[in-house]
């Protein structure tokens, strides 16, 4: 994160937040007046175009005001996730209402968090369906190919089967691949992916490698189970002007619509604990540069049941988003527990 001053920080701070609520952009005249009566015009457009020769903000053109760049949006959402802000009690209060009333009225976790989410934020959100119950090891199947290949075979509690082939370091005997199919299956056993890595330590040299091929099958099976996406708010995305030009919204409209696609972008997230932001250029999937997410899985610290997240213009209001992502998670989890 690039260092500033705090009087720096601060007009980053007002530019974004006024930026994000009016969509224009943000004269110096504007934050001199509203935020800063301390300092001159002049003094705010000098520190103005310093955080623009940081390649923190911009100007559209000369007589305009400044916008956030993705760096500046991303040096803001770190001073965000810095603070590890909360939402208001009387905020989470209201939330969990809603949450409990639809709830107990039959409606799915994975439909109610979005839905909530997109009204609450004014923005698309998603959920992938909970896979808690999927992508378990029964057992692991080490049989030898020829020479030094071995076909990995995963058994799982559902009855599913996967297999690939391993390139083992050295060639290795039937009986010595018995004995270690039996060792990773006593270890692996009823373990879902994430349980399963913790085991990897405590593994010997030789078993490593199959335990962590095995392991990377689980995931994939894992992966399968979300391909289910749930989207909210599709029509609060189609009225944000950063998309009124069909040309910006197309490319990220093709994503949603590819259901297997986007439920792959959203499994990466089950890897990292916490709330994810993920800003404009930042998106691996170069169709999403023109969009922010803001993406948390929910379930335990060793067993992900999904990812939940928002989705919108970079101009989100950050520091909104994440806490109420991360709170909504936290009531799917109560719900999946109960």
């Amino acid at each position: 994160m690039t260092e500033l001053t705090p009087r720096r920080e601060r007009i980053l701070r007002h530019v974004v937040q006024e930026y994000v609520a009016l969509a224009q952009p943000v004269p110096s005249d504007l934050i001199a007046r509203k935020y800063e009566s301390d300092l001159s015009p002049a003094t705010v457009r000098n520190e103005l175009a310093a955080l623009e020769e940081a390649g923190l903000i911009a100007q559209p053109h000369t007589s305009a005001g400044r916008v956030p760049t993705d760096r500046g949006y991303r040096h803001f959402v770190e001073l965000v996730m810095h603070e590890d802000r909360e939402l208001a009690p009387g905020e989470r209060r209201t939330l969990r209402q809603q949450f409990n009333q639809q709830a107990a009225l039959g409606a799915d976790s994975t439909h109610l968090a979005p839905s909530l989410l997109a009204r609450t934020l004014r923005s698309a959100a998603m959920a992938t369906r909970s896979g808690s119950s999927h992508a378990r090891v029964r057992r692991i199947e080490l049989v030898p190919l020829e020479d030094d290949l071995v076909l990995v075979t995963l058994l799982m509690q559902t009855g599913g089967v996967r297999q690939v082939v391993h390139h083992a370091e050295a060639a290795l005997e039937r009986a010595d691949l018995t004995r270690l199919s039996n060792e990773l299956s006593e270890k692996l056993a009823d373990k879902t992916a994430g349980q399963a890595r913790r085991t990897l330590r405590g593994m010997s040299d030789v078993a490593r490698p199959f335990a962590t091929a095995a392991i990377r099958l689980l995931q994939q099976a894992q992966e399968q189970t979300l391909a289910a996406v749930t989207l909210e708010g599709l029509a609060q995305l189609l009225s944000q002007p950063e998309f009124a030009q069909s040309e910006k919204l197309r490319p990220i409209i093709e994503v949603l619509e590819q259901q297997p696609l986007l439920a792959r972008f959203l499994a990466e997230s089950l890897a990292s604990p916490g709330v994810q932001v993920i800003i404009g250029a930042e998106n691996r999937l170069e169709q999403m540069r023109d969009a922010a997410l803001v993406l948390t899985r929910y379930g335990t610290e060793e067993d992900a049941w999904g990812v939940l997240g928002v989705l919108g213009p970079t101009r989100l209001p950050y520091w909104r988003a994440v806490p109420m992502v991360r709170f909504v998670a936290e009531l799917m989890e109560m719900m999946g527990r109960s």
